[in-house]
């Protein structure tokens, strides 16, 4: 008689399973907190709150015993042949069976460092590259085999010692010896920190009611925390503009309130001019983006437009969102940018009519290098 000993299934699916059921509830709560990066719970969130995110659940199958606790199948009064009707509601009557799916909801509760990893791990700063002002730092890495370290190399070890046997004749492990012994070395590599500067400009006109100033510096605050957490050598410039631009305080920018008309080359013109004084191009890796609603002085357009084109010379990347509903309309900036200039390289714009919007957006215009439909 054979006896079968392998089920032919691999020896370790239920690990696996378990790695795709946690992946997919960490995709889940991603989506989530894309979906709520507008609410207050999750933007005045401090290092030491915890954010509950709802998920719904996604089951994972498993056989429970009954060990004789409980009826099962087969068991209890009745005959063959008799008809098993639906279960009685406890008022004498028969109960009418549901037609809606069940439904599973977890609370996940996160710190604002757990909400920035899953967030910011889709992001990085497009065409960042090394520059000649960069100051190198020393990186420690454990890549060598030697016969001297501070760690023992098992694997290693146990090759020398297969190979040193094998030389005498013996095709097995065994008498481990000192000259089989291998450890981990390390060696200090160079590696350049990436010097950046980025340029945030906000629309602060009169046209920019409460709830677009909210959409943009809702934009900008996640912007600031992506820079600040995943970038060391990163310089934050903040501008401010209507028919004139300047340079503000962090805490002005987000707090500050202005009125008035709208000129969008003047935030371009400020740009270039702190960027040739502090920040050289061969120096920095520069990055600018401008939030309006879109309202511009329609003679001051094609001003604008000259300015960004020559930025884009000298920039990684030149960014424009418009947080306004009615952003389809003809006379707005990012319709006269999709006219003017669809295929200006390294000119990314967006629209954000609400919340839910805005994380397309900031994908968009952090969009890796190697996803080149983002960046065009």
């Amino acid at each position: 008689m054979t006896v079968v000993g392998d089920s032919g299934l691999p020896h370790d699916a239920g690990r696996r399973d378990a790695l795709h059921h946690r992946e997919r509830l960490r995709k889940k709560i991603t989506e989530q907190l894309k979906e709520r990066i507008g609410e207050e719970d999750i933007v005045a969130a401090g290092p030491e709150k915890k954010i509950r995110v709802p998920v719904k659940g996604t089951k994972r199958w498993q056989f429970i015993h009954d060990r004789g606790q409980g009826e099962g199948v087969g068991q209890g009064d009745g005959a063959p042949g008799d008809v098993l009707g639906p279960a009685d509601d406890g008022n004498g009557r028969a109960g009418e069976a549901g037609i809606e799916p069940g439904e599973e909801l977890y609370e996940v509760w996160l710190d604002m460092d757990d909400v920035e990893e899953l967030l910011f791990s889709e992001l990085s700063l497009p065409r960042l590259k090394a520059k000649t002002g960069d100051v190198e730092v020393t990186e420690t890495t454990f890549d060598q085999i030697a016969r001297n370290g501070p760690q023992l190399d098992k694997k290693s070890t146990l090759r020398e010692n297969l190979l040193r046997n094998a030389k005498r004749g013996r095709v097995s492990l065994g008498g481990i010896d000192k000259p089989d012994l291998r450890y981990l070395s390390y060696r200090d590599l160079p590696r350049p920190r990436n010097r950046a500067v980025i340029f945030l400009a906000m629309d602060v006109s009169g046209s920019m009611t409460v709830a677009r100033k909210r959409m943009a510096r809702l934009f900008f605050y996640w912007c600031v925390q992506f820079l600040r957490s995943r970038y060391e050598q990163t310089e934050i410039v903040f501008l401010s503009h209507t028919t004139e631009a300047r340079e503000v305080s962090e805490e002005e920018f987000f707090n500050r309130v202005e009125s008035g008309g709208t000129k969008v080359s003047s935030a371009f013109e400020a740009v270039q001019d702190i960027q040739r004084d502090r920040f050289p191009a061969d120096d920095w890796n520069i990055y600018v983006l401008h939030v309006s609603d879109g309202d511009n002085f329609t003679a001051d357009n094609k001003r604008a437009l000259e300015l960004i084109e020559m930025l884009t010379g000298i920039c990684s990347l030149v960014g424009y969102l418009e947080v306004d509903s009615n952003s389809g309309g003809s006379h707005k900036l990012a319709g006269y940018y999709e006219r003017e200039a669809s295929d200006l390289d390294r000119f990314v714009f967006a629209r954000a009519a609400e919340d839910r919007e805005l994380w397309p957006a900031l994908r968009k215009f952090f969009a890796s290098d190697d996803v080149e439909a983002a960046i065009r």
